[in-house]
């Protein structure tokens, strides 16, 4: 793991799920910083096998129909894109 990088507040743009597998692709309207250099940084990957994954798929899903503010922890990079280690979701 590199060193896990808390990101600014943002809406949640856009839900994206794996064809074959159970992986989250999340977009916000936050700047898009790519601490660890992935190769892609056009949104960020919850790992299938995180323990939280589930927990997180909820929370994002909740934060994007209700338009409620995230905050992603990224640490490192999954299919070439930051991978989220956290979640926040507030208040707006």
């Amino acid at each position: 793991m590199a060193t896990p990088v808390a990101l600014a507040f943002g809406k949640v743009t856009a839900l994206f799920g794996g064809w074959t597998e159970p992986y989250l692709r999340v977009q916000t309207d936050a700047p898009v910083p790519n601490p660890a250099i992935c190769p892609l940084s056009d949104g960020y990957i919850v790992e299938a096998t995180l323990p939280a994954a589930q927990l997180f798929h909820s929370m994002l899903l909740t934060a994007f129909a209700s338009g409620r503010p995230v905050q992603l922890t990224v640490d490192g990079c999954f299919l070439d894109r930051p991978r989220v280690i956290g979640v926040v979701v507030t208040t707006p």
